[in-house]
């Protein structure tokens, strides 16, 4: 089962990217975007923590999603930054390395074990998720040298996400509450990012769109992280990290169906490992 729920996760967690590449394909504005992310994100793990009843907030769950909120709301807002002064084809896959950090952690601090097929699958996971976003057409210039600062950090932030979330299940923390605290720290930022760049005019296109596309993404981010966090409880994270990352393939068959952007060689190649690589796991546990 927590195969099937990893899966599923990745594919959400991908509608929540595709959601943002559309806003951003429309222009607009990035911080109501990620302000309308973390509203009905937060919203969503507010009904969740109801309906399941799982109203419990003590201090480590507290300062583990304080913690795990730094990581995803820093990290999207450096991931954009980078973005502006690196060129995505290097920029994407190298952020999303910190899924191996997570796949190490779980191996060697918390003494995972892989069958044979397994290493073989998330082997094939990760060099689909490492290949995808490199475009060959695109230039790989540096233009400016804050870059790699800026996606060091980044990779470093999105594994307090990422990985605390591993940490925080062997701590039998439940998930649910830290994830609210976590997307409420960003609901806070980017409230007090609008009020202090005094962005109120709710007649501007770019904003209107932003929040739009924000909202619907968050509703996605949330089903993705708590899907995730339920596969980490029920598997092994030394699995479930690779298959979540592969939440970025997702993007890539939308904006080919939606986008009609053409399947290069590469991203034919990534989505022959990705299918091959499930299906190694998925032999092996089952």
């Amino acid at each position: 089962m927590w195969f099937l729920t990893a899966v599923l996760s990745a594919f959400t967690f991908g509608l929540a990217g595709f959601m943002m590449k559309v806003s951003s394909a429309k222009n607009g504005s990035v911080l109501y975007l990620l302000w309308g992310l973390y509203f009905s994100g937060t919203l969503g793990f507010l009904w969740w923590m109801y309906m399941t009843d799982t109203v419990t907030l003590t201090w480590p769950i507290v300062l583990s999603g304080i913690v795990i909120g730094i990581g995803s709301a820093f990290g999207n807002l450096l991931f954009m930054k980078a973005l502006d002064c690196g060129p995505a084809s290097l920029t994407s896959p190298l952020v999303n390395s910190n899924i191996v950090f997570t796949l190490m952690m779980s191996l060697l601090v918390f003494n995972e074990t892989l069958s044979t097929s397994e290493i073989m699958g998330v082997v094939l996971l990760l060099l689909a998720v490492m290949m995808l976003p490199v475009d060959p057409n695109e230039e790989l210039r540096i233009r400016n040298i804050k870059w790699y600062g800026l996606v060091v950090i980044a990779t470093i932030l999105f594994f307090l996400r990422n990985g605390g979330l591993k940490i925080t299940d062997e701590m039998n923390l439940p998930n649910t509450p830290v994830l609210l605290i976590g997307y409420l720290l960003g609901l806070f930022w980017f409230s007090i990012d609008i009020m202090r760049k005094r962005l109120f005019s709710f007649r501007s296109v770019k904003i209107k769109i932003g929040l739009y596309w924000g909202i619907i993404s968050g509703v996605f981010s949330f089903a993705g992280m708590q899907l995730y966090a339920q596969a980490l409880m029920e598997g092994p994270a030394s699995i479930v990290a690779p298959i979540f990352a592969a939440s970025s393939l997702i993007v890539a068959l939308l904006s080919i169906l939606i986008y009609r952007e053409r399947l290069s060689a590469i991203q034919s190649i990534c989505l022959l490992l990705l299918f091959s690589g499930l299906i190694l796991i998925r032999i092996s546990s089952s």
